[in-house]
């Protein structure tokens, strides 16, 4: 069993080794005939390992717009492409992806034709086809929300009569593939048990990524239009049955009562959402996970490492690659639901705080668990932003980390002297204030921190986001308020923040931006509500300049913009199909999205 294993494995290899090809025309290869790989548990388990490794979850490696790839300078992560994050870029879309993706459906549509040769129960051959399905409506739902209509692989390609040329396919209209994803995954849900091992799919998996995949097309269908005869966007009326299709998933995870939130730190509501993230073996919300610790998957990432503040940073360097700029802090309310915008007064008629963290007091306790905050401690270490000191009404900022103010000499020094105070904190630019919290390892020492080492296993899909697409879903079909009223204060309620009275649109959605910040979700909405064009028209981030006031001694604070602008395009909606793709002989996939 044991070299049949390796074969499979093998299998899995080879059908993925030729990166250069075009990747819908290549007739899939065959080591072992059906029989002999799929009779065996073992083997199908093996095969299956390679269909999920291929997953296109956006994790901590989705960066640059690449599955499995280092961050480098940190500018890449999805959190960059919207208001979450301080160095604004925007999206970026690799051609490369298009091919690991039809790769990866190939082998799955192999696997489906196969095992339905082989002698085993039918019982058992369709769970597995379900688990097949399930992964194949992951990678189209990928697929699509990139580029719109794609073309449709339904079955392993064969040659046409009898002839080995390349084949090649048309585009499909967006709504056909919405379609397939929502048929596989209505299969998926029907078919496969209702638990699964750690990092597999059951019932409620299929079912919360048909949420996730059916709210995305209802939007498209409600806000976007439809261009190219449908081959991007989504007829109108098509709009209701995607959303309800959103709406009836939902419910069923909801009814199931298989999942809870996760409220294992009740007396501390900011420790208890940033443990969400962590403590993920066991989580009663936590519907599906990708795992990341080596004994188990042999996969690591860096995360740790490029997001981690500059005052713990690795011993070999980076760090500050993620810091959420002003505008993301403010989304977060107060506890008792009133507007999150900080009372910092302005320049001239500063509001004085003692402490850095005072001027954050009653901040929504997510805004505590999902961003570290000058003035707080993480790791045993205080961690703070400030940019320099006001003395007698005159500003000094600091040039470099960890400078001092010599009142005497009323100038910024490298080192303490006599009469000093502090005038700089750890950060590299005065402006940020703050750092990622969410995601980051509270327990590994940041000298361990290092590329490759971390081991926290992303939450992909989880029951907060099945309440909000719920509550999305119902108010945009018109049910009755109640019911979005309900899954929406559900969330509030565990945050430790005041329930709302009334719902409409604008607080669905800023829900969404504060429960879902740093999970790869935001630029994803924005893009199904069209509503990127607007939030990003020459859009500047602001940071926050901390000020020690040394006649006063307290703290003062001071909004500035920090970055270059960030516009998106209309174009923006949809990337461009590769050009690889598009150029090669014989391409039936025309000249590509509008505006390109």
């Amino acid at each position: 069993m044991k070299n049949l294993k390796k074969y499979i494995v093998l299998l899995g290899v080879v059908g993925l080794s030729a990166c250069s090809d075009s990747f819908l025309d290549k007739k899939p290869v065959d080591l072992l005939t059906a029989e002999q790989v799929f009779s065996s548990p073992e083997a199908v388990e093996a095969y299956f390992a390679t269909l999920y490794k291929d997953l296109p979850v956006e994790d901590f490696s989705y960066c640059n717009g690449r599955f499995g790839e280092f961050p480098g300078n940190g500018d890449g992560y999805t959190a960059n492409w919207t208001w979450e994050a301080t160095s604004s870029t925007n999206a970026s879309n690799n051609d490369e992806n298009w091919g690991k993706l039809y790769r990866a459906i190939r082998n799955v549509n192999t696997f489906i034709k196969e095992i339905a040769t082989v002698s085993i129960p039918e019982a058992t051959k369709n769970v597995y086809v379900a688990e097949a399905r399930f992964v194949r409506a992951y990678y189209y739902q990928e697929l699509v929300k990139y580029w719109g209509g794609v073309p449709i692989l339904r079955e392993p390609q064969t040659a046409v009569d009898g002839n080995t040329q390349e084949l090649n396919l048309p585009r499909s209209k967006e709504a056909d593939v919405w379609d397939l994803v929502k048929s596989d995954l209505d299969f998926a849900a029907a078919n496969l048990p209702a638990n699964s091992v750690y990092g597999r799919a059951n019932k409620f998996v299929a079912l919360a990524l048909l949420s996730r995949s059916m709210l995305h097309a209802g939007s498209i269908a409600k806000f976007g239009t439809v261009q190219l005869e449908g081959l991007v966007g989504v007829d109108p009326a098509k709009a209701t049955p995607y959303l309800q299709a959103a709406y009836d998933a939902s419910k069923a995870i909801i009814d199931g009562g298989k999942y809870s939130l996760f409220n294992k730190y009740p007396t501390d509501k900011a420790q208890n959402f940033q443990m969400l993230f962590y403590e993920l073996q066991g989580n009663p919300e936590a519907i599906f996970c990708k795992g990341w610790d080596y004994e188990s998957t042999r996969r690591t990432h860096s995360q740790d490492l490029m997001a981690l503040p500059e005052a713990i940073r690795s011993p070999i360097g980076y760090a500050n690659r993620l810091t959420p700029p002003l505008d993301m802090i403010e989304r977060f309310e107060y506890v008792d639901g009133s507007e999150g915008t900080l009372n910092i007064g302005t320049p001239g008629a500063y509001v004085h705080y003692k402490n850095p963290q005072d001027v954050f007091k009653n901040k929504d306790p997510r805004f505590f668990g999902s961003v570290i905050s000058t003035g707080s401690s993480f790791k045993g270490v205080e961690i703070t932003g400030q940019r320099g000191v006001i003395f007698n009404g005159v500003r000094y900022n600091g040039t470099a980390l960890n400078q001092y103010f010599d009142i005497d000499k009323k100038q910024i020094v490298a080192n303490p002297t006599a009469n000093s105070v502090r005038a700089t904190g750890n950060s590299n630019n005065g402006a940020s204030a703050f750092w990622l919290k969410k995601w980051l390892d509270p327990v590994r020492p940041a000298n361990l921190c290092v590329d490759w080492t971390s081991e926290t296993d992303w939450l992909d899909m989880r029951l907060g986001e099945v309440l909000l697409n719920y509550a999305e879903a119902a108010f945009e079909l018109g049910k009755p308020a109640s019911e979005a009223l309900d899954a929406v204060n559900q969330l509030r309620t565990r945050a430790g923040i005041a329930k709302l009275t009334t719902i409409d649109r604008a607080k669905i959605r800023n829900e969404r931006n504060v429960e879902l910040a740093f999970e790869n979700r935001t630029f994803w909405d924005l893009r199904r509500w069209r509503t990127l064009t607007t939030e990003f028209s020459g859009w500047i981030p602001n940071g926050l300049y901390i000020y020690y006031d040394v006649n006063s001694k307290d703290y003062v604070f001071e909004k500035t913009p920090n970055g270059g602008g960030k516009t998106y395009q209309v174009k923006d909606y949809y990337f461009q199909i590769p050009a690889s793709e598009r150029s090669k002989a014989g391409s039936l996939l025309g000249n590509g999205n509008p505006g390109y």
